[in-house]
């Protein structure tokens, strides 16, 4: 899954890693810093491989700012908080800068809180086990800010919170105006056997709220909200002096309740309570990320994977909704037709039904057929013969020298007749411009005479076309079946 994690609480004496996804999550233990502890440390690692980590550290050695500077963006800002973590921590390799808001009046700047790791010597063999193993560290931020995911689920309202919270035998104080992260501080030993923290957490409440107060963080008037969340319950004995000071009020947290919240089972709580601030911030952004760049390396790949796997993944998603879908119109195309064929054939069916039924003929449909042309062709008025060779009659006998070859006669529609006619030219002495003469004196007798309606030259003495080539013979005598030509006539009654 894409927001699959593992995130590790570290502190000095050890770190837990909790697995964790949406809807589940996995306590896979706490491992001391000592030479077992980081060999097992490494061995889950490598159990879950490629899955992104997100350190948080609790730790005394860790320094708040707030800071107003000018509103710029851009690389310019990156260089004027690269120069201000500089001026303010020295030489602190782990620090980080939060844009939390910006001034309503005046220039109206950007307001920072600044934070860094003073002393992170004790972190740097679990960073070593991380960067053997090429684990993808996607940031390092304080515990306070994951407290601060937790106040949100929590619901709290108060403009001034105060979060105290008894873990691993040390008391931490985390004060939050309007919900934003401002000063932290843990109070504590390193050592398991001391148990200082049970009777004084009232008094350590007090001394905070004044040097809230003396550093201006929190204002003169302001009453302060304090949260109490402890596990064990040696902070209930704190609710009591507090709420009879006027300038504080107190609740307690009960662990069912903070279950409930997170979507935790009771027993799972119980049963390691440093849960709670990290399943309040596992899939959260980080906002205040302590990290320097080089330890983010391999989580800048790891990015670059995913989202070239997630590109992959899309065009494969895409890929097979076309295909599935021309594979769905495919089918239904393919049904269409099995449709339709089965359609023609219950139709054949049907026809070949009816056609079986039909009365016996006495002919057969062809025979049928050439009755009824038959029969037209009988109920067409006969050609007037005479009328139709009356034309062609008066053009020869003005053209005696016409001598007729053969003679067609053939029926058009429409009254129409066309004459085919073949003849040749008598007394031809050799003279082919002479003889064409006397046939186009001919053709123009015919296509004056009334009833002739177009006259054609079929063949000629003399082939008069541009494409023809010139053959023939300059000696010798003639013979009169060289002038021979038909004619084509167009004639109407």
């Amino acid at each position: 899954m894409l927001d699959h994690r593992l995130i590790l609480l570290a502190t000095p004496r050890q770190i837990g890693v909790l697995d964790w996804r949406p809807g589940h999550m996995h306590w896979l233990g706490e491992f001391a810093a000592s030479e077992a502890g980081l060999a097992a440390f490494r061995q889950v690692l490598v159990k879950h491989a490629q899955l992104p980590v997100l350190l948080v550290v609790d730790t005394v050695d860790e320094d708040y700012r707030s800071e107003i500077l000018p509103h710029v963006q851009g690389r310019a800002r990156d260089e004027l908080l690269a120069r201000k973590l500089k001026q303010v921590f020295r030489n602190a390799r782990f620090t980080g800068a939060w844009r939390q808001a910006r001034e309503t009046t005046g220039r109206r700047d950007d307001r920072y809180l600044l934070a860094a790791l003073t002393d992170a010597d004790w972190l740097t063999p679990w960073l070593s086990v991380l960067h053997r193993e090429r684990v993808p560290l996607c940031g390092i931020t304080p515990l306070a800010l994951a407290y601060q995911h937790l106040l949100t689920r929590l619901r709290v309202q108060a403009p001034h919170t105060l979060l105290a919270c008894r873990l691993n035998n040390s008391l931490r104080l985390s004060y939050y105006h309007n919900g934003l992260l401002r000063f932290s501080r843990l109070i504590g030993s390193d050592s398991p056997t001391q148990t200082p923290l049970s009777g004084n957490a009232a008094d350590e409440i007090a001394k905070t709220q004044l040097y809230l107060t003396g550093q201006r963080i929190l204002p003169r008037e302001a009453r302060l909200h304090v949260l109490l969340l402890d596990p064990s319950g040696q902070l209930d004995s704190a609710q009591a002096p507090l709420n009879a000071d006027p300038a504080f009020s107190t609740r307690l947290i009960d662990m069912p309740s903070l279950a409930r919240v997170l979507r935790i089972p009771d027993s799972f709580l119980a049963d390691a309570p440093e849960i709670a601030p990290l399943a309040a911030i596992a899939n959260e952004t980080v906002q205040l990320n302590l990290a320097p760049p080089e330890l983010l390396q391999h989580h800048t790949e790891f990015r670059w994977r995913r989202g070239l796997n997630q590109a992959a993944g899309i065009v494969a998603a895409i890929g097979l909704t076309i295909t599935a879908t021309y594979w769905l119109h495919a089918q239904g195309l393919s049904d269409q037709v099995q449709r339709i064929q089965g359609e023609v054939q219950r139709g054949d069916a049907r026809h070949a039904a009816i056609v079986r039924n039909f009365p016996a003929l006495a002919t057969r449909p062809d025979q049928l057929g050439q009755t009824l042309a038959l029969a037209t062709q009988l109920n067409h008025a006969p050609l007037d013969v005479n009328a139709l060779f009356l034309p062609l009659g008066q053009a020869l006998t003005a053209h005696p020298e016409v001598i007729v070859k053969a003679l067609m006669l053939q029926d058009m529609a429409d009254g129409m007749a066309e004459i085919t006619l073949d003849a040749r030219l008598s007394d031809f002495d050799g003279n082919y411009r002479a003889a064409m003469a006397r046939i186009d004196s001919f053709v123009s007798r015919l296509a004056a005479t009334p009833g002739v309606t177009a006259v054609e030259h079929v063949a000629s003495p003399v082939n008069t076309a541009s494409s023809a080539t010139l053959t023939g013979k300059t000696t010798g005598e003639t013979r009169p079946e060289e002038t021979r030509f038909t004619l084509s006539l167009q004639v109407r009654p």
